[in-house]
């Protein structure tokens, strides 16, 4: 019986910020061939034809690199709008295939990447690139991370000034036009951010949908549009383990046990927004005031209060999403009698 290659031609992709070091595989014939090309619009263009001389095409061909953040980007842009299947896989891809540790190079990269995608064929997961009006949120978004951390150490300075013995006026005063310019920038990478979800319909109304909900400020709103713009249904339990908020049990054998807890990993800036979001709903929203209130009675750690609290959140949400409607905050009270019968 014959097998059945889904894709003929593997090409492994190191990525560096100026060159692309590529390595074909025909998985039929066994033929392989390098190149190094640049990382530009150029090089594409060279990578394009160098397939094609070689009898790979989109239907056949499949091209497989590691995430390498902004140095990837162009590249992914360029197949997406291109139409070449692309792979982009985590930097821990080459951990499965990788055989000789004292080996290190571009070339051997991409062979190694190559071998990869040919081992793993079939779970490969082909990655496009964000819808330009995406990109440009998340990293107008990233900036506007960096200003308010920036801004925030400048307050801290600020706030010690009194405890030096030098004369600090003009080095407050200095401190004081910087955190005010910064605060300028960051108004205006956020009305930045909302011209852009503005100009896209779809966009715009998972921004307005869920501007509706509990939490959901100036801030986290855009932050969810971005992060999960382009998919049509969200699974609130892989959210909630992917940043690190679902709690994991932790034992061995019989003699180390411990309370079930959340791993602390995940994005920064999610798990930094969506506690921010829960401590603002358990201050000002009744229900979840109530559930806060309840919780700390019962002796749990604030902390543990809090994770539940954006677990709740996360649900509220992916169902808020998935369904494309508003909340309601009359929900809970009208389906109190369903859950009495119910129980």
């Amino acid at each position: 019986m014959e097998l059945t290659i889904r894709w003929r031609y593997i090409v492994g992709i190191d990525i560096s910020k100026h060159t692309l070091d590529l390595y074909l595989l025909d998985r039929k014939t066994g033929f392989t061939s390098e190149r190094q090309v640049a990382n530009e619009q150029a090089g594409f263009g060279e990578l394009d034809r160098w397939l094609t001389d070689h009898g790979a095409d989109r239907t056949q061909a499949v091209l497989v690199s590691e995430h390498t953040g902004r140095y990837g980007e162009q590249l992914l842009r360029w197949t997406t709008d291109n139409g070449w299947p692309h792979a982009v896989e985590n930097t821990t891809a080459l951990d499965k295939v990788g055989h000789d540790h004292h080996r290190k190079g571009d070339a051997y990269d991409a062979d190694q990447l190559a071998d990869y995608g040919r081992r793993f064929a079939d779970r490969l997961r082909l990655t496009e690139a964000p819808k330009p009006a995406v990109g440009q949120i998340k990293r107008l978004q990233a900036e506007r991370r960096k200003m308010v951390d920036r801004r925030a150490a400048l307050k801290a300075k600020l706030g010690e000034a009194g405890t030096h013995d030098a004369d600090m006026h003009r080095i407050t005063e200095m401190w004081e036009q910087q955190i005010a310019l910064l605060g300028e920038h960051i108004d205006e990478l956020e009305q930045r951010v909302h011209d852009q979800i503005s100009s896209d319909p779809a966009l715009a109304s998972y921004y307005q949908l869920l501007r509706t909900a509990p939490g959901m400020g100036k801030v986290l709103t855009p932050f969810w549009v971005g992060m999960f713009a382009g998919q049509l249904q969200l699974d609130p339990r892989k959210i909630s383990s992917r940043f690190g908020f679902t709690p994991h049990s932790y034992g061995s054998g019989t003699s180390v046990h411990s309370p079930d807890r959340s791993t602390g990993h995940g994005q920064a800036e999610m798990r930094r927004l969506m506690h921010q979001a829960a401590r603002s709903v358990a201050t000002h929203h009744p229900h979840y005031r109530a559930y806060y209130n309840n919780k700390l009675a019962e002796k749990d750690s604030k902390l543990l209060v809090i994770n539940n609290i954006i677990n709740k959140l996360i649900r509220l949400y992916c169902a808020m999403w998935n369904r494309r409607a508003e909340y309601d905050p009359d929900y809970i009270q009208k389906n109190k009698h369903k859950w009495k019968k119910s129980a």
